[in-house]
């Protein structure tokens, strides 16, 4: 790999043939190329008080081929905002994830077992897993954390694992964990390329944008499939997956009551409150950008918000007991609820189902009083955890139509809106 300029070479194990950046915005080449760097910024932060959504970007380049003097050799590659064009030599076998969602998608095309960092493994939930025959992901709390609790990402750690692959977003780093552009850099040319979008929510002002210093469209969940089957070289799995997962998608929205059939729902931080401690955040569940996938499952849901109008062109808001009351919504989902049923050893979503049962306020609200308070899903959703928030969250809010939500846990057969066989098929190569 050619010198950078930096006095860096590219040593990673699976060196890429060819690692050139185009920016959608065009014409920036950032790679083998010379390189300026950009401004600087945050986002994808675990901190539970969060909404979120996005737009787009061009398709996966897909399978390319190389030539040298003899024989054509095939290469893997693929493009996405921001990095550009990636093609290397042979498929990553080992790769750092950020908080879930690229584990996720990863996993469902076979490569969960080359998982050997993340940004912060505990949200990458894997309690699904356990109801597909035959799946098995690492130990998300085995993983090593190239965050530290003083919010910098651990270079040291990063050197040390070694991975073919830096599987996220650089720009959630620089934003939200005090990566320097220049260590970006240095990453990227001594140890992995990056490939990775940050979509899971709207980014916020002064979202940095290396390393073309534009900024750079959404891609949303089915669009990243492609994306990475094609850099892994699944591409035929990852066309089964969406052979799956699209038409379950489709159904789902072809079924949801008309709007005036629909019960209002609240989307209630699911960490927040446990210890009555200043009221409830309630956030908004409709997308601020149509790509993201945080609330994927709420935007295709067409949900109706009881606190429509009242979060002041915020993502959230803070309401006390009366407030919920004075909006009243037929159903409260915790939002993050998976997570934090057992979130460092305390059901932290039975404690406040406790605390509003236990209140002269909140038992008012008919949420409350129908019993109608629900685990709500993880932000950090590929497909897999997409198909089953979005069947679970279709249950809890439209059950005349898609049946009864029994609670967390394995549904008959006859209850379940998609088919786990053959999702498990598809993850485990039976395409």
């Amino acid at each position: 790999m050619a010198d950078d300029g930096s006095g860096h070479e590219m040593s990673t194990r699976r060196k890429c043939m060819k690692y050139c950046g185009v920016v959608a915005s065009g014409g920036f080449l950032a790679g083998c190329t010379g390189n300026s760097d950009s401004d600087s910024e945050p986002e994808e932060s675990p901190t539970p008080t969060e909404s979120g959504e996005g737009n787009t970007e061009p398709t996966p380049t897909g399978e390319s081929t190389a030539t040298s003097t003899e024989t054509t050799e095939k290469a893997f590659s693929a493009s996405m905002p921001p990095i550009g064009e990636l093609t290397l030599e042979e498929p990553p076998a080992s790769w750092v994830g950020g908080f879930g969602f690229t584990a996720d998608l990863l996993t469902a095309l076979g490569q969960g077992d080359g998982a050997v960092g993340m940004v912060d493994p505990r949200f990458w939930y894997q309690g699904f897993y356990d109801f597909l025959d035959g799946v098995s992901v690492p130990e998300a709390a085995d993983l090593p954390q190239i965050t530290t609790t003083d919010r910098d990402t651990d270079m040291e750690v990063v050197y040390d694992l070694e991975p073919d692959l830096m599987a996220i977003d650089p720009n959630i780093l620089l934003a939200a964990y005090g990566l320097e552009k220049a260590e970006a850099k240095r990453i990227r040319e001594s140890v992995a390329p990056w490939f990775g979008n940050g979509s899971r929510r709207k980014r916020f002002d002064g979202w940095t944008t290396w390393p073309g210093g534009e900024s750079y469209s959404y891609v949303s969940l089915p669009e990243y499939i492609p994306k990475y089957a094609a850099l892994f070289g699944e591409e035929e799995r990852g066309e089964a997956l969406l052979d799956l997962y699209e038409p379950f998608i489709e159904d789902i929205r072809s079924r949801v009551p008309q709007e005036s059939e629909r019960r209002s729902m609240a989307l209630v931080n699911g960490r927040y409150n446990p210890e009555n401690r200043d009221g409830w955040v309630v956030y908004n569940p409709k997308s601020a950008v149509e790509k993201t996938w945080g609330k994927k499952q709420y935007r295709d849901l067409n949900v109706v918000d009881a606190f429509e109008g009242a979060y002041g062109g915020q993502s959230s808001t803070k309401v006390g007991f009366e407030g919920l009351l004075e909006y009243d919504p037929d159903v409260i989902i915790f939002n993050f609820g998976i997570t934090y049923r057992d979130f460092q050893g305390v059901n932290l979503i039975q404690k406040q189902r406790e605390l509003l049962q236990n209140h002269p306020v909140g038992s008012e609200v008919t949420a409350i009083k129908n019993d109608d308070v629900y685990v709500g899903g993880t932000p950090y959703q590929g497909p897999i955890i997409n198909m089953f928030q979005t069947e679970m969250a279709a249950k809890q809010l439209y059950p005349d139509e898609f049946g009864s939500y029994p609670g967390y846990g394995q549904l008959s057969e006859s209850e379940q809106l998609f088919d786990r066989q053959r999702l498990a098929d598809i993850v485990n190569g039976d395409i």
